[in-house]
């Protein structure tokens, strides 16, 4: 004889079970639904990777190099490193910051506090503390992703802050 309380509790269990599956599922529609109407997406590659970071058909991607030169009080100037300026903060933040803060058109309307600190880590890279002017310099070009040879380089977009 087949205990009862055990078939009791399997046909008790198995609609639970069967509501969460279910619950389950009808979230995945409800999710790939809206995943799939809002654009960008939402979760990035829940539905497939983006290709835009992908070179274009000629070969070639697009490319923003900075560059950065100091002047000093006495007149001289060096090249600088913007990354060094940088270094305080995590690799994956530090040239999304450089762009939104410094890159023209804003970048020359920074806040005093903001000139401080800048000023600071200026000195710590040069070893100098005579320091009046920062510029950086944004210049927009296409690389060769099969031999990374540079062309179509195009003019300067500076950005100059008084220190």
């Amino acid at each position: 004889m087949v205990d009862s309380t055990y078939e009791r509790e399997t046909s008790v269990r198995r609609p639970w079970r069967l509501i969460l599956v279910a619950s389950f599922l009808a979230f995945l529609a409800i999710q790939g639904f809206i995943s799939f109407k809002v654009r960008p997406e939402p979760y990035p590659m829940v539905r497939m990777p983006s290709f835009g970071l992908a070179a274009g058909t000629d070969g070639t991607y697009p490319v923003t190099f900075v560059s950065g030169s100091v002047e000093f009080d006495d007149g001289t100037s060096a090249d600088i490193d913007p990354y060094a300026i940088m270094s305080t903060l995590r690799f994956s933040t530090a040239r999304p910051s450089l762009d939104y803060v410094f890159a023209p058109p804003k970048g020359e309307n920074v806040s005093p506090h903001l000139k401080e600190w800048l000023r600071g880590r200026v000195q710590d890279v040069t070893g100098r503390d005579d320091i009046s002017d920062l510029r950086l310099c944004w210049e927009d070009a296409r690389v060769d992703v099969k031999d990374a040879s540079v062309s179509d380089r195009q003019p300067c977009r500076v950005t100059e802050v008084t220190l």
